[in-house]
């Protein structure tokens, strides 16, 4: 019985399942109206119109995977069937498609003008107005005050004061009267002295401070041309002053040789030339020995020694005890014999300071023409830019004169 129930059950289920596999078929919708050729034709149609998207682009299929894209196609100039292109030959006729015209400026602002709002038409009439009032009146500030003009007032005037001290170096005489009078007994020392100092200044040449307010003008400051030649006259004023650098060193030599001068004019008065003391000796003969100069220390070493000798035998003959006159006429040879020897020595042996170091100044007078080129340039071109405001200069009606 069992046997028999079990044999039947499989057979129930095969029934169930056919039975259900047949609702499923029957439930099923037909999503496609169309069959065989006529739906073929169909999808034909659909996969073509949807190649075709615009008549200027087209569509790139890739072979492999079956991917595609679209893309803008280059149109090709029509060209007729007889080969000529439009408007040439055969077919001149024929009327040639021109590129359109691009619309002018003044199409354009017309047309940005059209869909501005009230206010920005406003802003746009004012702020250009506005502008061209502000540039206007600007320029006319910069034409009446010269704003971006060179002002050349400060270097011609700055260097008139260059001027007089330049002239001031040149017709210095300091230094000529230091080479005169070093070796004159007439000349006081106090004197002396003035001529030196005069000269140590000429030979400092100008002020720095004077040769730098030229410079800090806005001539030099603004034009190429004038700072140039500035450049050259400073070049010039510093190799001067660098070349007068040891005019303080020979100063001094000629100052210890005129103490000198004076030491010995003063001893050969008191002591009538030869009645010298010995005290008197040495510390005249101590200007020369103590300084730093070898010519004027050996010198003095010899000078001491003979001008001694001279003396002794003079004070000798002055203030003897002798009574006889052979012993006078002895005393009387040796007294002229050592007054010859020293007189003799001193003509051919004293220095001749001015050769042994001589005073060397540079030449003014050509420093002062180098300055001249620079001051007639600058005269000349603040004649043409005259400031009418500082001055400086004489004005006519039709000219200015500078001096």
């Amino acid at each position: 019985m069992e046997n028999k129930e079990q044999g039947i059950a499989p057979k129930i289920q095969q029934a169930e399942n056919v039975s259900y596999q047949q609702e499923v078929k029957d439930s099923q919708i037909d999503m496609n109206p169309l069959h065989g050729a006529e739906a073929e034709a169909h999808d034909a149609a659909i996969k073509k119109d949807s190649m075709v998207i615009e008549p200027n682009v087209g569509q790139i299929v890739e072979p492999l995977t079956g991917s595609s894209v679209i893309v803008e196609k280059k149109p090709e100039p029509a060209v007729p069937d007889n080969g000529f292109p439009i408007g040439y030959g055969p077919n001149e006729h024929m009327k040639k498609i021109e590129k359109p015209k691009a619309p002018s400026f003044r199409e354009r602002m017309k047309h940005a003008r059209g869909k501005m709002t009230k206010k920005q038409k406003i802003l746009a009439i004012t702020i250009p107005s506005a502008l061209v009032v502000l540039v206007g009146g600007f320029a006319i500030l910069v034409a009446v005050t010269g704003m971006f003009k060179v002002d050349y007032s400060g270097t011609y005037l700055a260097a008139k004061d260059l001027k007089s001290e330049l002239q001031g170096l040149r017709s210095d005489t300091n230094c000529d009267k230091v080479i005169e009078y070093v070796s004159m007994q007439y000349t006081a020392m106090e004197t002396y002295m003035r001529y030196i100092d005069g000269c140590k200044v000429a030979s400092e040449g100008v002020s720095d401070q004077i040769v730098q307010k030229v410079g800090d003008t806005d001539g030099v400051r603004r034009d190429e041309e004038v700072r140039r030649r500035y450049e050259t006259l400073k070049t010039a004023l510093e190799t001067a002053k660098q070349g007068n650098a040891e005019v303080n060193t020979v100063l001094d030599v000629y100052k210890t040789w005129h103490e000198w001068i004076l030491a010995e004019a003063e001893g050969n008065n008191k002591h009538q030339e030869w009645d010298w003391t010995e005290a008197d000796l040495e510390s005249a003969s101590d200007i020369l020995i103590k300084s730093d100069i070898k010519e004027f220390k050996d010198y003095g070493k010899k000078w001491l020694e003979l001008k001694k000798a001279a003396a002794e035998a003079t004070n000798a003959y002055f203030h003897h005890a002798l009574n006889t006159a052979e012993d006078l006429q002895m005393l009387s040879q040796v007294m002229s014999e050592k007054q010859s020897e020293f007189t003799k020595w001193k003509k051919e042996n004293e220095p001749d300071v001015t050769d042994l170091y001589p005073l060397e100044l540079v030449d003014t007078a050509k420093l002062y023409a180098k300055f001249e080129e620079f001051y007639n340039y600058i005269r000349e071109t603040y004649q043409n830019n005259y400031n009418t405001t500082v001055r400086g200069c004489t004005q006519f009606v039709t000219s200015v004169q500078c001096d």
